[in-house]
This record gives C-alpha cells, sequence and structure tokens, in this order.
C-alpha cells in the first residue's frame, strides 16, 4: 500500500489499496439465505438457480382471436382466390380442447385458448368472412405456425429459468409464479446500522431561528442502503462525547452487520470517531485519509470481524464514500455482484481540474444532443451543497494522475439520475 502525504493527515491512501485492505480485513462472510414468498422477493438476490419442471405452455395456444386452421389447406388463399372452411367447434378460454380438425375444417378460437389436434396456424377474424353460421371465407394465406403460442416457447422442462445471484425484478416474480412457486429462496439482506454524529444535529427543525441543523445524512445513508437491498437500522444521532459514540457504536456493533457513522471522520479536535472505533477492538482502523476529493476523511475500520465505515459528515462527500467502499463492501458480505451502474460517454463543455494526487469526482449536468451527450461541470462543487447532487444526474472522475480535463473532450459519466 503506497501511502501519500497531505496536509491535516499522516498519509493518504489510494482507493484501490484502502478497498484491497478493508475488504482482506473483513474476510470471507457466511451467506445465509431465508425462503420468503415470491410477492415479497422484489429487490432480493435469489440464492439458488431456478428450473423449469414442465412446460409452459402446456399446450400450443392460439396467439390470436381467429380461426385455428392446418396451413396447407390456405397456402393459396388470396383476395381473388378464397378458400371455404368449415366450422366445427369452438375451443374455449380455460378448457382443454380434445378435438382434432381434418383437411377444410376450422376451430373458433380466442387468444390463450388450447389449439385443436391437426391445427396448426390460426387466422385472424379480419381475414375471413361468415358465409354462413357454419361456414367461413378465408382470403388470406396462412404459414405454418402463425398465430400460435408453441407448447414450452416460454418454458421447458430443465430450463435454468433464473441464475442465482440475480437480482429479482417484478417480471421475475411472473415467472417464479408461472413455475408453481410460492416461495423464493433467497440472501438474507445485510442489516446497516446508521448513526450520525454531531452536537449540531437534530431529527427536525422545532424553530426558524434555531442553530441546530436537521440531520438529513442519516435519511440518505439509510435510502441508498435500501437501494442496495440491505437492511438500514436507525441508530439515531449521537453528540460529540466520547461516551455516547462508543455506546452507539457497541449498539451498531451488536444489532447489525456493518455500520455507517457520519461525521466525526477528520483530525480534528472534536474528530472522536476514529478514535471511539479503535477503543472498541481490533483491529479497528485499517484506513483513514483518502486519496480522493470530496470525501478525503474517509475511514475504513474492522472491529471483531464487523466493518465500520466512517464517513465525512458533508453529505455530498458522504455519498460518494459510500457509492465507492460501501458498494463493494455489501457485494462481498452478500456473496454476489452489485448491479452495474450505468454510465455512458458524453462531451465535456467545459475544462474541469482535477487534485493533485487526488481522485476527483466532479458533478455534472449530462444533456441529450443530436450528435449524442454533452456533460456541464456543476458551478458550485462544495462537499457540504446539497443541492449539487440533486441538481446533477452525473460525475465525472478525474484519476489522480491527470491534472485537468479540457472542454471538448470525450468522458466516461457515471449516472446517478435521468438525462
Amino acid at each position: 500500500m503506497e501511502p501519500m502525504h497531505t496536509e491535516g493527515f499522516r498519509q493518504l491512501t489510494k482507493i484501490e489499496d484502502a478497498i484491497r485492505v478493508f475488504l482482506e480485513a473483513v474476510g470471507k462472510p457466511k451467506i445465509t439465505v431465508e425462503s420468503i414468498p415470491i410477492q415479497d422477493a422484489v429487490g432480493r438476490i435469489l440464492a439458488r438457480d431456478v428450473f423449469a419442471q414442465s412446460y409452459l405452455p402446456s399446450t400450443d395456444l392460439s396467439a390470436l382471436d381467429g380461426y385455428a386452421v392446418r396451413s396447407n389447406d390456405l397456402r393459396d388463399a388470396s383476395q381473388t382466390s378464397r378458400v371455404v372452411l368449415r366450422i366445427v367447434e369452438e375451443s374455449r378460454l380455460g378448457e382443454p380442447c380434445h378435438l382434432k380438425i381434418a383437411s377444410g375444417q376450422a376451430v373458433v378460437v380466442a387468444t390463450g385458448s388450447c389449439m385443436p389436434k391437426g391445427a396448426d396456424a390460426v387466422v385472424m377474424v379480419e381475414h375471413a368472412s361468415r358465409l354462413r353460421e357454419n361456414v367461413i371465407e378465408v382470403h388470406s394465406a396462412a404459414t405454418l405456425g402463425e398465430g400460435v403460442t408453441q407448447k414450452g416457447t416460454d418454458f421447458a422442462p430443465g430450463r435454468r429459468v433464473l441464475r442465482k445471484g440475480r437480482w429479482l425484478r417484478p417480471e421475475d416474480i411472473g415467472a417464479l409464479k408461472a413455475l408453481g412457486l410460492s416461495k423464493a429462496l433467497v440472501v438474507r439482506r445485510i442489516r446497516v446500522g446508521v448513526l450520525s454524529t454531531g452536537n449540531e444535529l437534530v431529527n427536525s427543525q422545532q424553530t426558524s431561528k434555531s442553530a441546530k441543523i436537521v440531520d438529513i445524512n442519516r435519511p440518505i445513508i439509510s435510502a441508498m442502503v435500501k437501494e442496495l437491498g440491505a437492511e438500514p437500522v436507525d441508530l439515531g444521532i449521537a453528540r460529540d462525547e466520547v461516551r455516547e459514540i462508543r455506546q452507539a457504536l457497541t449498539k451498531g456493533l451488536r444489532s447489525s452487520d456493518v455500520v455507517l457513522v457520519t461525521a466525526g471522520s477528520s483530525v480534528g479536535k472534536r474528530d472522536l470517531v476514529p478514535s471511539c472505533i479503535n477503543s472498541l477492538g481490533r483491529p479497528g482502523m485499517l484506513v483513514h485519509g483518502i486519496a480522493m476529493r470530496p470525501a478525503m476523511p474517509t475511514g475504513l475500520a474492522v472491529v471483531n470481524r464487523k466493518p465500520i465505515v466512517s464517513l465525512p459528515g458533508f453529505p455530498v462527500s458522504a455519498i460518494v464514500a459510500f457509492k465507492i467502499f460501501v458498494r463493494p463492501l455489501l457485494a462481498k458480505l452478500s456473496g454476489f455482484p452489485m448491479p452495474a451502474e450505468r454510465s455512458i460517454r458524453a462531451v465535456l463543455k467545459e475544462r474541469i481540474p482535477g487534485g493533485p494526487n487526488l481522485r476527483t469526482f466532479v458533478r455534472v449536468k449530462v444533456e441529450r444532443v443530436q450528435a449524442g451527450f454533452l456533460a456541464w461541470p456543476l458551478k458550485v462543487q462544495r462537499s457540504s451543497s446539497l443541492t449539487s447532487m440533486v441538481d446533477a444526474n452525473g460525475i465525472v472522475t478525474i484519476p489522480e494522475s491527470v491534472g485537468a480535463i479540457e472542454a471538448g473532450e470525450e468522458v466516461d459519466v457515471s449516472l446517478t439520475g435521468d438525462i
């Protein structure tokens, strides 16, 4: 691990080195699973492969409202060469159709009704005319399989329908239901304790003249935890007192798999979190001070085999540090990768400077134009400005070795919102 010196910290650690040291110290997690009703499984991680045991659909079905026919009978049908067929039956929705049709015959079908034996195509209602009650005249050719949903089109026995590690989506719930399942085996949600620190913080503002500050970090971080499929545990606000911070951290270590604590993470007199973490157990703080901007004061720790991430107090810094360090942590603890973040290529409209030996994360506004995408760096880049994150829909990363990215250059943008 290669340290870099900077004012305020004895050393800064490169992001990749910090993640490697942190995840190695976390060790190999014990992955536990649980069986839950499929209607509760959206957003959960599937713990085992799901295979089809039968055909779906279980028989050939009509994909149209019309007439089930033998395609050979209508090979030459047209407006000028119409073919007359006799209706022998109607296939009713939800009921099996045991009838077998012969040449010159047709069966009335609705979308989703069973195909009669011998029929291999469906003629749309619009392509036929009734001559008499049981006689139709067809004026359009039909091809083999036209208008038919064939047996096993969706699933056949032995087919792997869903792979373990998949983040279940609404359509996957439908697949599980169609397979006849009522339960899904999923990875247990990781419990993440979320703690804020600071004498100035309150849960809600009582008066407009109050000098207190409403804590926005906990709701933001808790929402990000939920977004990654984990379960936030609210640890409240701890004042800037060693005893109170230690008690809150201890509670988090007992009740959660991971603890995230915001503020008190730098090197000032009132930045008590690192020393409190170190007092709770070994190995304690592994990394404190990352070669990045914003979120330089981030700390990574493990106490009695449980990870703790000390996030900066400014909201933008906390958000960026969460994306960089908490995402890979939760991926390791769950045993499966996180869904990939969306990214695009865009042309930078204004020059953006980097930081000396710091990886810099710049908030941008991306717009779609005829030639592709343009990225405009927001004027305000202060890590204390939450609106700069709200107004942005992307982040551009400037590597440590790059002094600046010039206007007109094409850049990768990690999307944080819609364009």
